[in-house]
């Protein structure tokens, strides 16, 4: 094997590409050539270097991507965990303005009873200045029972008008124990149905079989 053709097949020599007998023709002639033997080892240390900073620059590679997808994690449960935040907020300021802190104060209510015929109207009203009521009704499935929760709010700008006079509630009779609905039926009462007005902490009940003759 002549020094040119050794020299050609050098480079693929070092990457393991040549024949196994190649490789003994190669081994052959760098036992004979001291020139080619240090052309090989030259060319091993060279190889050696790029092999290494290939690597060097490829784990550098991966190490930034491996940095860049821990920045992703970190930035998406940073979102995630922001927007629960929020929600778990709005979640318990909902509860404590609407359902918690705004349920008013019996101490703070003024019920009146007011009878004309067949005709009874509740009214609840604010002895607090600057506040206004409101009140949820909801009937209940047993029987009937109509359950309010009396709610009391600050005025403000965006106060409705017609809330600042009290709330009234109208309760139609054709007797003292036949209550008129809403849909025009009839119901016919009993000892069960009643009124149950809910405050903070407190909850006041009426029969509506005795709604003529009470006094809250």
């Amino acid at each position: 094997m002549n020094h040119h053709v050794f020299k050609d097949l050098v480079p693929s020599y070092l990457e393991q590409l040549t024949s196994e007998e190649t490789n003994k023709q190669m081994n052959v002639h760098m036992e004979q050539c001291k020139e080619c033997r240090e052309y090989v080892h030259d060319m091993r240390e060279e190889w050696m270097s790029e092999h290494v900073h290939a690597q060097a620059k490829e784990d550098k590679n991966v190490d930034y991507l491996k940095k860049v997808r821990s920045k992703n994690r970190k930035k998406i449960f940073t979102i995630v965990t922001s927007l629960v935040s929020i929600f778990l907020i709005l979640i318990i300021g909902y509860y404590m303005l609407y359902i918690k802190m705004w349920i008013a104060d019996p101490n703070d209510v003024q019920t009146t009873i007011q009878t004309q015929g067949n005709t009874v109207t509740l009214t609840f009203s604010s002895k607090q200045d600057n506040r206004y009521l409101l009140l949820r009704k909801e009937q209940l499935n047993q029987g009937y029972t109509d359950n309010m929760i009396v709610y009391e709010m600050r005025e403000d700008l965006s106060t409705p008008a017609t809330l600042m006079d009290g709330i009234n509630i109208t309760y139609t009779f054709l007797d003292e124990n036949t209550l008129l609905l809403d849909n025009g039926k009839e119901k016919k009462l009993t000892a069960d149905d009643k009124i149950s007005i809910q405050y903070k902490d407190h909850t006041k009940e009426l029969s509506l079989m005795d709604l003529y003759h009470s006094d809250l």
